[in-house]
């Protein structure tokens, strides 16, 4: 079975912020993404997956001077694509493979080292539509505060399609991640993910008082996750 794996980040497709197309706002979540997320996908031990930042097409321009500006070069299996061209994106990614997983998370979060590794090497049941990955970490990198952190349904699904079904238009309807649960799904073992908390989430979380984790343990937990600390 060949399987293809799809990273869909959405950067700024989403009307959830009024400043989404300037550049300030635009500079911001790249510098995050950059110090967070693509540290991460540079840091998986299995490098087979194409990650797709979906964003508006109006801000085309001030996302490519942003990253020339501050000297990002993407690896070639990561890219921002206008939202309008994902489709044909994946399309042309998945010719020849028989399985697609779509791997969900945000340009702010970090992803287990081996965990594409592990999405690779996964068998699930033919029923299935979904993964869940449940657990995982709550970071607050502004004051280094981290915690374990369970959610039911989190953003860091993955989708299965059947790449010839895929390719004739079939596509799962998602009101919200909450929504993925009440999917045939199965669920990942392992912590996967750290959420990362900082001053300009797009939604407010804070790290739980319980079970909240000493410098070391946090310092131990990133080194599985990031490739270069954070300053």
């Amino acid at each position: 079975m060949t399987r293809r794996l799809v990273i869909d980040i959405r950067f700024n497709n989403m009307g959830m912020c009024k400043d989404r197309l300037t550049r300030p706002w635009v500079e911001h979540r790249i510098k995050l993404f950059r110090d967070l997320t693509l540290n991460s996908l540079k840091h998986q031990t299995n490098q087979n997956f194409l990650t797709l930042l979906k964003y508006d097409p109006r801000s085309h321009d001030v996302i490519y001077k942003v990253l020339s500006d501050l000297r990002i070069q993407l690896p070639d299996n990561i890219r921002f694509v206008p939202v309008e061209e994902i489709d044909q994106a994946v399309a042309e990614y998945i010719q020849g493979a028989e399985e697609l997983y779509i791997a969900r998370t945000d340009s702010d979060d970090l992803l287990h080292k081996e965990y594409f590794q592990k999405l690779h090497d996964y068998r699930h049941q033919p029923e299935a539509w979904a993964l869940l990955n449940q657990n995982g970490y709550y970071w607050d990198r502004d004051r280094n505060v981290m915690a374990p952190k369970f959610y039911a349904s989190p953003q860091f699904y993955v989708l299965i399609y059947k790449v010839k079904a895929y390719l004739k238009g079939e596509r799962y309807t998602i009101r919200d991640h909450g929504h993925v649960i009440k999917f045939p799904h199965e669920k990942l073992a392992g912590r996967n993910w750290v959420n990362v908390v900082h001053s300009t989430n797009t939604s407010p979380k804070v790290v739980p008082e319980e079970n909240r984790m000493q410098p070391k343990e946090i310092e131990a937990v990133l080194r599985n996750y990031m490739a270069k600390p954070i300053k």
